[in-house]
């Protein structure tokens, strides 16, 4: 039983067994967490109670803790709970426990008593706790980045005292395999002496070159693999210097780098295996790394794929106890780990007396491991370090006793290859030939085939599979094909030549693939091709998901893509799960992501093969932007085809490089920068000539000719072009886009293309449909840009005349002039009502526009004061009126017919809003809208479940709570500006409509 004292601090804190509160010693959190969590839970950390959201020990308890110091290093340590509050002889302490400070030998205290209050249940699951405290929460405190930044540094300077690059990965990977078995309390018979070790007895080791060598030679033979192999010759001929800079390392002393090492505090025996993915982003270095394209997989990410299809497997399929999976391009063999993870606990879920007998136990891990893991990479460290990774796995779940006498599988060219993915003469594909693989899964590279190879063995795969598919492929049927020379694409195709009808793939590859616009013909393949189950879109938190990387460069933006080779079969009515992920506080903090519902989408893979644009609509819109879309590109003709019709000339300015064209005619022409050019107005006094005789790309010369519309490479904050009109000729690079006309009474149409590309329809248009705008980068390339549909409105003309007349006079001022500022911002509005007065009449339609303008992309840009779509609604707001006045002008005149009336209470509260609608006879005198006050209590324990439906311990789906009762229907959600907008309302509108259609309102239902 819990202790009394411990118990008001329960009370306090309003936390319950049925809110997330486990008794330790109680048991009732089996199978809770991973094996990992369970066992350093139970064994080492041994809290006297946790609370737990979304399946991850968020607070721990202790009461009257011995040896307080060393349990506050585990904890650190344990890298799992971001909250400990220690019970002490009636007093209250709050610690971080991402957060060890080592000056003080304790972690960061939060607080005492007084501080009790902020991490009570509401304000845990409200998520206010976090806002107040997510500084002190940073990844930078975590155990994780301290170790990688110390052997970062020790590496460099190894590296710096002339010691081999492979070498000195070697010997750091040898360190912590040492310091591994040292910390798990494994003991080791060296020199006849078998005992327990220390670091004191490893840093001893290491003043000795020859007992260096001896050792590493014990370890080979006592585990029967060599780990990171160091020939003998080797060690004799390492500086002193290097083992000096290891064993400052490993003593906690200050590295010659200025930073002080953290190894004294460090325990392998509770730091995850998986942090080896990221000492493998260190083994290869940045420069490398930038070449091969190669970063390594956030865990959160592998658990959501290895929780699509290996637990969907398992649980599918209860009989089963095993799948073999592979990972093509395996780097350091996280999804390998965590596969092998899954596999072995599946194995002794089925077997719980497993221990019973130690040796077998010990042969069906080495079986399990042998019969089920594969993988491939060019990279040789990244082989040694997978081998590593799945070695330390296999010692994780044993005892240290055991381990003395465990002898490693030999995994090196039997399950692990050094070797090209995409060369079909390599061994491992006679190994594969026989097997079938129920699993292909990973992080390919994304390079572009541009490496030191005059043509990379992908590039011959695709042509090769090109010219032997050319026989069989039938009447318009799409080729096999990548582009921009993308690895990545490649991956995807090669994964079918290992698959049979059964074998599910999940790759991660660049977002990119499935939105530019030379890229058509490669999805087209693979929606012929494949079976597309479902799209996990990471871009819009590209910045987060990959904030681990050494280099900023792979900052780029990932998607998941779930497919089956469809092996000739039909793919066209296939339903394709889409879901893209969005940023989010928890994310931020602890790579948990909450889903909103509308970012959860199902569409048929022929809509996707039909409509190519569809697949960038899905990532930031929903079905009524696709319909607006669908209807403005079917009435109205694009800028392009209007250009083309009109003979005006359109193009990029010089590129200079290399190539010596001349361009002897345009030297002493006024030259513009892009900088030049803002909205309807060039900021320069043409005083700045072009110098340079040659040029690499000189374009059609007369587009330096005015007059010209000028427009910049980017967009604006708001996603808008900006462009100007230039009357005297000028010369300008690439940055800067030209459409030239040439007759004066042309200008007017000038006028009215920058009009529609600064308006706000563009915005919408771009979002929706521009290949790397909110992808890759904020960027409208051309080929987006000219997409635009071309509305002949002649007002526009007069309006934008306006606007360069006004900026004219800005210019001629010193000081600005208010008025003016205000007058230009008057006809912008004006331009936007024309422009959506003449094409956009519905609505709904003006909702959806609305809802970009508004929420979605100064969420995207981070707008200042863009957090307000997140903020709660007051009591009385126009927006949930409004939101309810939909729904009552749509349901009321069908109900006035029957001599009823549909009336709403409005249910209010700081977190949590609902609407609960009800029918009553229509002559009552009873208000269509009421408002009540809705106490926090009353809402407690909706908050709780409200947006947490579980898909994996890393990822939720936020769902509203809704469906109907005896007499009318309700809605309940989060009191969040951004979903109670008018555009959600239509939609939530839509699907009730539907489901009355669909269950004819004869009970309550989930819609």
């Amino acid at each position: 039983m819990i202790m009394t004292h411990l118990q008001q601090i329960f009370e306090k804190l309003n936390l319950t067994e049925e809110n997330g509160l486990f008794i330790t010693s109680e048991n009732k959190w089996a199978n809770m967490f991973s094996n990992r969590v369970e066992r350093l839970i139970n064994d080492v950390i041994k809290p006297d109670a946790f609370f737990s959201i979304d399946n991850k020990p968020f607070i721990l308890f202790f009461e009257n803790v011995l040896n307080k110091s060393e349990k506050l290093k585990q904890i650190w340590n344990f890298n799992e709970s971001p909250v400990i509050i220690i019970l002490e002889n009636d007093s209250v302490e709050i610690y971080n426990g991402f957060n060890f400070e080592t000056d003080k030998d304790a972690l960061q205290l939060f607080g005492k008593e007084e501080n009790l209050n902020d991490f009570s249940y509401f304000e845990l699951v409200t998520g206010n706790t976090w806002i107040k405290y997510q500084t002190d929460l940073k990844y930078s405190n975590r155990v994780d980045y301290h170790l990688l930044n110390n052997i970062k540094d020790a590496r460099e300077l190894l590296i710096t005292n002339k010691l081999d690059v492979d070498l000195a990965n070697s010997l750091i990977g040898k360190i912590i395999f040492i310091r591994y078995l040292i910390d798990r309390k494994v003991k080791l018979n060296f020199e006849n002496n078998s005992r327990h070790w220390d670091n004191d007895d490893l840093c001893s080791l290491l003043i000795d070159k020859a007992r260096v060598q001896a050792f590493f030679e014990y370890l080979k033979e006592k585990f029967n693999g060599d780990l990171f192999p160091i020939e003998n010759e080797k060690i004799n001929i390492i500086p002193d210097e290097c083992f000096n800079i290891l064993i400052n390392l490993l003593q906690g002393n200050k590295l010659s780098t200025g930073q002080i090492s953290l190894f004294n505090l460090y325990n392998f025996s509770i730091i995850p295996v998986e942090f080896i993915s990221n000492v493998y982003e260190l083994f290869i270095g940045q420069k490398k790394q930038e070449i091969e394209g190669a970063y390594y997989t956030p865990l959160f990410l592998v658990d959501y794929i290895l929780t699509s299809t290996i637990d969907k497997k398992f649980l599918k399929d209860t009989q089963i106890s095993f799948c073999r999976v592979l990972d093509p391009a395996c780097g350091s063999g996280i999804f390998l780990v965590e596969s092998l993870r899954k596999i072995i606990e599946r194995y002794q879920d089925f077997n719980p007396e497993y221990a019973s007998d130690i040796d077998l136990y010990k042969e069906t891990l080495k079986e399990l491991t042998l019969n089920n893991i594969y993988g491939i990479d060019k990279d040789k460290s990244a082989i040694e370090v997978a081998i590593f990774s799945i070695y330390l796995t296999l010692l994780d779940y044993q005892m240290p006793s055991d381990i003395e006498t465990f002898h490693f599988p030999e995994l090196l060219n039997q399950n692990f290859f050094v070797s090209d993915f995409f060369d079909t003469d390599a061994t491992f594909n006679s190994k594969f030939k026989n097997l079938r693989f129920d699993f292909i899964v990973g992080n390919p590279p994304w390079k572009r085939g541009k490496g030191v190879e005059e043509k990379p063995k992908f590039i011959e795969y695709i042509a090769k599979r090109k010219r032997n598919e050319k026989f069989k492929i039938g009447q318009n049927k799409a080729e096999i094909a990548i582009s921009n020379n993308e690895i990545a694409q490649a991956f995807t195709f090669r994964a079918s030549d290992f698959c049979d009808d059964n074998t599910q793939c999940a790759l991660i590859v660049t977002s990119k693939v499935l939105y530019n616009t030379n890229g058509k013909n490669y999805r087209q393949y693979l929606l012929e091709n494949y079976f597309i189950n479902k799209v996990f879109e990471l871009a819009p938190v590209r910045k987060e998901v990959f904030e681990k990387v050494i280099s900023d460069s792979s900052e780029g933006p990932a998607v998941v893509i779930f497919y089956k080779y469809a092996n000739d079969k039909d793919t066209e009515q296939n339903i394709v799960e889409h879901i893209t992920l969005k940023a989010n506080r928890f994310f931020s903090l602890f790579k948990v992501f909450t889903i909103q519902r509308n970012d959860y989408k199902k569409v048929i893979q022929k809509q996707l093969k039909d409509y190519d644009y569809l697949w960038k609509v899905l990532v930031y819109g929903n079905y009524n932007d696709f319909n607006l879309l669908n209807r403005i590109n079917e009435t109205y003709s694009s800028l392009e085809s209007f250009i083309e019709e009109k003979s005006f000339v359109k193009g990029q300015g010089i590129q200079n490089g290399a190539d010596e064209n001349p361009v002897n005619e345009l030297i002493g022409m006024p030259f513009v920068h892009s900088r030049d050019i803002n909205e309807f107005s060039i900021a320069s006094d043409y005083q700045t000539k072009w110098t340079n005789k040659f040029a690499h790309r000189v374009r059609n010369k007369d587009l330096y000719k005015a007059p010209m519309l000028l427009i910049r490479k980017g967009l604006s904050n708001s996603f808008h072009k900006i462009a100007a009109i230039s009357l005297i000729n000028v010369v300008f690079k690439d940055s800067l886009t030209s459409v030239k006309v040439f007759k004066d009474e042309d200008i007017k149409y000038l006028k009215i293309i920058n009009g529609l590309l600064s308006s706000d329809l563009f915005s919408y248009f771009v979002l929706h449909t521009g290949s790397s705008t909110g992808i890759e980068r904020e960027q409208g390339f051309n080929e987006g840009m000219f997409s635009f549909p071309f509305l002949d409105i002649p007002l526009l003309n007069d309006i934008v005349t306006e606007i360069e007349n006004e900026k004219e006079k800005i210019r001629s001022l010193i000081l600005i002039d208010q008025e003016i500022i205000e007058r230009i911002c008057q006809l912008k509005s004006q331009l936007n009502n024309l422009i959506i007065d003449y094409l956009i009449p519905s609505k709904v339609e003006r909702s959806v526009i609305s809802y970009a303008m508004d929420i979605t992309i100064p969420h995207i840009m981070r707008h200042k004061g863009y957090e307000k779509i997140f903020s709660a609604l007051l009591f009385e707001s126009k927006e949930i009126i409004s939101y309810v006045e939909l729904f009552l002008n749509r349901f009321n005149p069908i109900h006035k017919k029957r001599g009823l009336k549909l009336i709403c209470e409005i249910k209010h509260s700081t977190q949590i809003v609902g609407v609960f609608f009800r029918l009553v006879e229509a002559d009552k005198d009873i208000s269509q809208i009421t408002w009540t006050n809705a106490a926090a209590n009353e809402f407690i324990q909706i908050a709780s479940s409200l947006s947490i439906e579980k898909i994996t311990d890393k990822l939720f789906i936020q769902k509203d709570i809704r469906g109907f009762e005896e007499n009318g229907f309700y809605i309940i959600k989060p009191n969040e500006q951004k979903l109670w907008h008018e555009a959600i309302a239509h939609l939530d509108l839509q699907e009730f409509v539907n489901a009355i259609l669909t269950t004819g309102k004869k009970s309550i239902v989930n819609v």
